[in-house]
C-alpha cells in the first residue's frame, strides 16, 4: 500500500512539474555509474526562468520539455547514455525536437560512505547546442546520508559557431534514495547564465 502512494506521489509531482518545463536539456546525472551488463532509464522535466523569452503580450512563453536518458553499463564504472527529449509549447501548432545527445561517463572514485567523482565526454545535436555540438562533463556526489548533493560541470562547444565559443552549464542538486532501484533527483542548474529547475526519477531496469 505504501508503494502505491510513494509510487502515485511521484507520478503526480512529475506531472505538475511538466506543465512548467524549461526549453534545455538539464543535467539529471550524477556521478554514479551502471555495473556491467545493467542499464538505467532517467525520466525528467525542468522549469526554466520562460520571462527571459517574452511573448507580445510581455507574458512568458511556456515551453514543455519531458525528457529522457537511457544509459547502460558497458563496464564495471564504464557507462555509455544517450540523452533526447521534444518541446511542446502552448503557442505552437507542433511540438519540437530538442535533440538527441549521446555520451560516456567513466568513474573515477566511488567511494560510498563518502564522495563519488566520474568525467564524462559526449556529443550530438540539440537545440542547446545550437545544431552539432560536443560536450563534457564533470560529475560530483557526496554519499553522506545526511548531505545527499551532487554537483555537475559540463562545457559544451557549439560546432555551428561562427567563431570558437565554449557555453557553460552548471547543476547541483539532491539525489534521493526511493528503493534499491530508484532514486528522484531535484536540480538547480545554470545552462549560460539561465537558471532553472528540475526533477528526474532514476531508475534500474
Amino acid at each position: 500500500m505504501r508503494k502505491g502512494v510513494r509510487g502515485l506521489a511521484i507520478v503526480g509531482i512529475l506531472f505538475s512539474s511538466f506543465l512548467l518545463s524549461g526549453c534545455f536539456f538539464s543535467v539529471l546525472q550524477t556521478a554514479r555509474t551502471l555495473h556491467r551488463g545493467e542499464v538505467g532509464l532517467t525520466l525528467g522535466v525542468g522549469l526554466l526562468n520562460f520571462e527571459v523569452l517574452p511573448l507580445e503580450n510581455g507574458e512568458g512563453n511556456l515551453i514543455l520539455t519531458p525528457q529522457a536518458r537511457l544509459a547502460a553499463g558497458i563496464a564495471d564504472g564504464v557507462e555509455l547514455g544517450l540523452h533526447t527529449g521534444i518541446m511542446v509549447s502552448p503557442t505552437a501548432e507542433q511540438p519540437g525536437f530538442l535533440g538527441v545527445v549521446g555520451d560516456l561517463k567513466l568513474a573515477l572514485v566511488h567511494d560510498p560512505d563518502s564522495l563519488s567523482l566520474a568525467l564524462g565526454f559526449g556529443g550530438g545535436w540539440s537545440l542547446p547546442m545550437a545544431g552539432w555540438g560536443v560536450q563534457g562533463g564533470i560529475y560530483l556526489d557526496s554519499n553522506l546520508q545526511i548531505l545527499p548533493l551532487y554537483f555537475a560541470y559540463r562545457p559544451i562547444l557549439p560546432l555551428s559557431a561562427e567563431e570558437f565559443t565554449i557555453w557553460h552549464q552548471l547543476a547541483m542538486g539532491l539525489h534521493l534514495r526511493l528503493s534499491d532501484t530508484a532514486r528522484l533527483l531535484l536540480e538547480v542548474d545554470s545552462f549560460n547564465g539561465l537558471w532553472g529547475i528540475a526533477l528526474g526519477l532514476e531508475l534500474g531496469l
